[in-house]
């Protein structure tokens, strides 16, 4: 299991929004319209536990075939966190409870690829949080998360 902190330059208002966005495969605008197929699967089935937005509409899937499971990437903002404290519990229970779902019968451990985004919202900085290991690891996911909230602090001002 891996999981790496880093920053990334986001540039535009529309990365602005206060809901928690299912993000397109490329940050590029001409992509703003791919989504990987697992991600509009893990939307429709997050919609309804979540507030969970698509940042766009999708006109391309994209398909990835392997043995492992290429989840979204997944846009927070300090506004959004800051009004709920349990988002990112949840967010990180549903996507366990999607993955239990999704390997149902599989005998083997599945690998899992995803990205969460933190996007402060008073500044320019944004924090990327990459996963990649199994689902028994995603308690520490959530606990990365909740390393990189507390770090910010401009939603307390």
């Amino acid at each position: 299991m891996s999981i790496a902190i880093s920053e990334i330059e986001l540039e535009g208002n529309a990365f602005e929004k206060n809901a928690v966005m299912l993000m397109p495969v490329s940050f590029k605008a001409e992509d703003n319209n791919k989504y990987s197929s697992t991600a509009i699967s893990f939307w429709k089935y997050a919609k309804n536990e979540l507030d969970l937005q698509l940042f766009s509409e999708p006109e391309v899937l994209v398909e990835q075939r392997s043995g492992e499971w290429f989840g979204p990437m997944i846009l927070l903002s300090s506004a959004v966190v800051s009004g709920n404290s349990e988002l990112i519990s949840v967010f990180c229970g549903v996507v366990s409870n999607y993955l239990t779902d999704f390997f149902k019968g599989s005998s083997e451990s599945p690998q899992i690829k995803l990205k969460v985004l933190y996007k402060e919202t008073k500044s320019t900085k944004t924090t990327e949080i990459s996963y990649e290991g199994d689902i028994n690891g995603l308690d520490k996911l959530e606990s990365s998360i909740l390393e990189v909230v507390k770090r910010d602090k401009s939603w307390l001002t």
